[in-house]
């Protein structure tokens, strides 16, 4: 039975995809819904960082407060937790400390560009998380599609006529 959900969130539209498929599980199941954004950390932090810290950590609990909101008024019971480090090792480290049944996210975020079937943090959660993992697979729109397609094919013209030749 699932009684807790996990959505990491990194800021971005895509990873904001999954949100729905977690709002359908949770409210069949009635579970709680964990949101989480994880603030990169690189090395020791020196006394100066830890304003910036502080100051990165406010901002990302104003980018969650609307979301926790919306969610709570459709009925869910929501919270909002912000960490540092990793993004995969503190999304499947706070499953693992926080008894997490299920994780809901998507196949892509911020590096969403990627022509991989999955980004980097989504396939290192899938192999290192305590518990299942529902993936939410982003699309791009179909007016991004034709827009890269026209700008493949003008490259390919671009270099079938030549460096000094016009298209």
């Amino acid at each position: 039975m699932i009684k807790h959900i996990l959505v990491p969130l990194d800021g971005s539209e895509y990873s904001e995809k999954a949100l729905d498929v977690a709002r359908e599980l949770a409210q069949l199941a009635g579970a709680h819904v964990s949101l989480l954004t994880v603030i990169l950390r690189f090395g020791a932090v020196l006394p100066s960082q830890w304003q910036l810290q502080e100051s990165s950590q406010a901002h990302i609990r104003q980018y969650l407060h609307p979301i926790r909101e919306r969610l709570a008024q459709q009925g869910l019971d929501v919270s909002a937790h912000v960490d540092f480090g990793n993004p995969a090792d503190a999304i499947a480290d706070f499953a693992r400390q926080e008894g997490v049944d299920l994780i809901v996210m998507s196949t892509h975020g911020v590096g969403s560009r990627s022509n991989y079937a999955l980004g980097s943090v989504a396939l290192k959660v899938l192999q290192i998380a305590p518990c299942p993992v529902t993936m939410r697979r982003v699309v791009e729109p179909a007016s991004h599609l034709r827009a890269t397609g026209q700008e493949r094919l003008g490259r390919s013209l671009s270099t079938a006529a030549g460096p000094e030749s016009p298209v």
